[in-house]
């Protein structure tokens, strides 16, 4: 049903304007940067060696580090910053040509996480296994200390300082013949903006699994870094020492290993761009719930404008507003860090659109029968 309205209806000559005003507020809320700065944090020690991340940043290997055989480690000398921020916090991790991250280590405000492609495919935050720290067999949480993650035909597995812990993935394995590995992060991605505060003295990945005799002496070396006699290890991808102390690369002591590039802003290499369906983190799933009833709120004015005194019709208008404008905020939000483009936002602004206008339509209704 199709209903004229009254020329004299406010809403109805300042249609136009309020739209305008209403789009503007909205957009300006919508798209601003999530996290400021931008600029990636990471810096050189000073003194030397290492690398710290006072902030959010990332350090990238300009290639990917594959390990032909399927079994691998991962060892870090680092100082690990336990903060009472809620949030996982990512310390280094693999991800490939499709996003995927294959193995991710990472800490949250009591423990460390662990996450692989098969025990969790989908990168889902309550699937990640977790070690509190009261467990992890650290004396002192912000000291020096080493942590390794190795990949094997049993599993994945974290070892604190030489020892191995009870923080295990046991379908993320190794299969002889399949390359296992990825480009190399260090540090914060683009899935949610949780910093990892902490240094970082050394990094090494081999295409083996270390046993414990290795594990036990690399740890209880009393230097803040790995020793360069470690290159000579033939199954050694890459060697990390840090000792540059200026410029945005490290260089790898193992020929065959890629430099890490520390690039000036934060990049979004391990999500997808565009409308994701995974939420960001644990605290984010939670939060969910209010952010799609806010999503929902915040259209229904745009709605209800757009739908104001035209009939049925205005509905059905206002629906295809929602979902436009809001693809083009879901897509201006996939380019922006700090920012997430999400399919689940989609629909609650979309949701919003249309009951602003169903509003609308009633209220108008009610209006012309009295």
């Amino acid at each position: 049903m199709s209903i004229k309205h009254d020329g004299n209806d406010w809403l109805v000559r300042n249609r136009g304007r309020l739209i305008a005003l209403l789009v503007v507020a909205m957009m300006l809320g919508l798209v601003s940067p999530g996290r400021l700065p931008w600029n990636n944090a990471l810096r050189w020690r000073d003194p030397g060696p290492g690398v710290e991340f006072p902030d959010i940043g990332q350090a990238l290997s300009e290639r990917p580090i594959l390990s032909r055989t399927g079994e691998l480690t991962v060892e870090l000398w680092l100082v690990p910053g336990f903060t009472s921020k809620p949030g996982n916090q990512e310390i280094v991790s693999f991800y490939d040509d499709q996003r995927v991250r294959p193995l991710l280590l990472g800490q949250f405000s009591s423990g460390f996480i662990l996450r692989g492609r098969e025990d969790n495919p989908e990168g889902e935050p309550t699937k990640d296994r977790y070690l509190e720290l009261a467990d992890s067999g650290l004396p002192e949480p912000n000291a020096l200390h080493h942590l390794a993650v190795t990949v094997g035909q049993a599993g994945a597995r974290l070892h604190v300082n030489g020892h191995a812990t009870s923080l295990t993935l046991p379908e993320t394995v190794a299969l002889p013949g399949v390359p296992f590995g990825g480009h190399l992060m260090l540090g914060n991605s683009s899935t949610g903006w949780r910093v990892w505060l902490g240094g970082v003295y050394g990094l090494a990945v081999y295409e083996r699994v270390l046993d414990r005799a290795e594990l036990l002496s690399h740890a209880a070396d009393p230097a803040l870094m790995p020793k360069r006699s470690l290159r000579t290890d033939p199954s050694m991808l890459a060697l990390y020492r840090f000792e540059e102390g200026a410029g945005r690369r490290a260089l790898s002591t193992v020929m065959k290993g890629p430099d890490l590039i520390f690039p000036d802003r934060m990049t979004r290499p391990t999500r997808p761009d565009f409308l994701s369906n995974n939420t960001a983190d644990l605290r984010d799933r939670l939060w969910l719930p209010s952010d799609i009833l806010r999503n929902i709120v915040g259209f229904m004015p745009l709605g209800f404008l757009v739908a104001w005194r035209r009939g049925s019709r205005g509905v059905a208008v206002a629906l295809a507003v929602g979902i436009c404008f809001s693809l083009g905020v879901e897509l201006t939000q996939s380019l922006l860090p700090g920012r997430d483009s999400s399919a689940v936002d989609l629909v609650s602004n979309s949701l919003g659109g249309l009951a602003g206008g169903l509003l609308a339509h009633a209220l108008s209704l009610l209006s012309r029968r009295k």
